[in-house]
């Protein structure tokens, strides 16, 4: 045997057959269970509605371990970057551009529900008023301040035992500048078993990730059945005319931004497929998050900046969130015959500007967000929000992917915007990363 075949023979034998490399990716997995899950729900709709707990399960076990994930990445973010004049550069710049980019989403979502008039001639559906009171209750009305109160942890225990991210966030920012203030030798520990226990969080994320076409079997079986196929169609124009709004802010101005930080918004899309994949099963941004982090920081982003922009993002960036709201706010005004002048569509943007801040990244928080609005500006009848409940298992998917994409961009801008903050060799495979193509961002 020549040495050609010798030194081929055992990488081709390791190597399995292409089948196989398709049949056990998880992105293939997953799209699987969802068609299943849908043929399933229409068949068996009874039983396939009882499915809804599967999906609530997976989707907890990644919640599990998004608020320790988060404390540690910022911590040794935080601590590695060197104290809190990189971070409030960081934080800075990444709320310039959250803002910025933002409220050009709420102004697309209002300049689309007004040109394309998705309201009229649509009739609320039957089935879904009656579960419009619990969201309406979630969603009374926060002023300013007690906005801010909710920022601040006043037990830092319960922070992460009830989830909320910029709590765990502000205690992990004051928690990495005491740690940077402490001399080396009992700051070196720390951050190291910091380091290590990020690694493993990270490889439980990955076992639970194996769970992923299983959660998504139960969460598109459970909407199918539910609802029944003609959800499907049933308000038709909103869903198309949100789509559509955030087709456009997606590829024109996410593709824009990505094209003067000079790298590939469909570079990264393909390095996301994977998480892309399971916001589409589950309809949850957050479902992903501790996945996101970690994949940023494969494709160069340094980790003081994605553990600040990233928690941060789902908070203040849900893109998906201020494009469609608006929309559906104006939505329920054109179906009862109300129309919205342009004092009153301003009014909307500024208290929505407010109210979007803060929205957590799971699935059906929107629609808090949305009761919120409508109560809040008193624009439009509450009664109205069964219009958008029908079908907003549709639109919180097409949100959470461009919640995803969103604070996947912003994270890689911040990144190009800081210092050092973007690694070119990992950069350039991961994103099509061209440095010499911009100036001066």
């Amino acid at each position: 045997m020549s040495s050609t075949a010798l030194d081929t023979a055992p990488e081709s034998a390791a190597r399995p057959p292409r089948w196989r490399r398709v049949v056990t990716n998880t992105s293939f997995q997953v799209l699987v269970a969802a068609v299943a899950a849908a043929v399933f729900g229409i068949v068996a709709p009874e039983a396939a509605a009882g499915t809804k707990p599967i999906a609530t399960a997976f989707i907890a076990l990644i919640q599990m371990l998004i608020a320790p994930i988060v404390f540690l990445v910022i911590v040794t973010g935080i601590v590695t970057a060197g104290g809190m004049k990189a971070v409030g550069r960081i934080a800075a710049r990444a709320l310039i551009y959250f803002e910025i980019v933002t409220t050009a989403g709420m102004l697309l979502g209002l300049l689309a529900v007004n040109l394309f008039q998705p309201g009229s001639g649509v009739a609320p559906p039957q089935d879904a008023s009656d579960d419009v009171s619990s969201y309406v209750k979630g969603g009374a009305h926060t002023s300013f301040g007690e906005f801010l109160i909710g920022m601040v942890p006043d037990n830092a225990v319960n922070a992460f035992a009830s989830g909320h991210i910029l709590q765990v966030l502000i205690f992990a920012v004051l928690f990495a500048i005491a740690v940077v203030k402490m001399p080396a030798a009992v700051r070196d520990p720390i951050v190291d078993g910091c380091t290590r226990l990020a690694q493993i969080l990270f490889r439980m994320i990955g076992m639970i990730m194996l769970l992923a076409p299983i959660g998504t079997f139960g969460a598109v079986a459970s909407t199918v059945g539910k609802y029944g196929p003609a959800t499907l169609t049933a308000l038709m124009k909103l869903v198309a005319v949100s789509a559509l709004a955030l087709a456009v802010f997606v590829f024109l101005g996410l593709g824009l931004v990505c094209r003067l930080a000079g790298f590939s918004l469909f570079r990264l899309i393909r390095t996301l497929r994977r998480e892309l994949m399971v916001v589409v099963g589950t309809s949850s941004s957050e479902a992903v998050l501790p996945q996101l982090m970690e994949r940023m920081e494969e494709a160069g982003c340094r980790r003081s900046v994605v553990g600040l922009v990233v928690p941060t993002g789902f908070s203040f960036n849900l893109d998906g969130v201020a494009v469609v709201i608006p929309i559906c706010v104006v939505f329920i005004g054109q179906v009862y015959g109300i129309p919205l002048t342009f004092a009153d569509q301003f009014g909307l943007f500024l208290v929505f500007l407010l109210l979007s801040k803060g929205t957590a990244g799971i699935s059906g928080s929107a629609f808090i967000t949305l009761a919120n609005t409508v109560a809040a500006t008193a624009l439009v009848p509450v009664a109205g929000l069964a219009l958008v409940l029908s079908v907003d298992r549709f639109l919180s998917l097409i949100r959470a992917l461009t919640n995803v994409l969103g604070n996947a961009v912003a994270t890689v801008v911040v990144a190009r915007w800081e210092p050092g903050g973007l690694d070119p060799e990992a950069a350039a495979p991961a994103l099509g990363f061209r440095p010499k193509t911009v100036q001066g961002v």
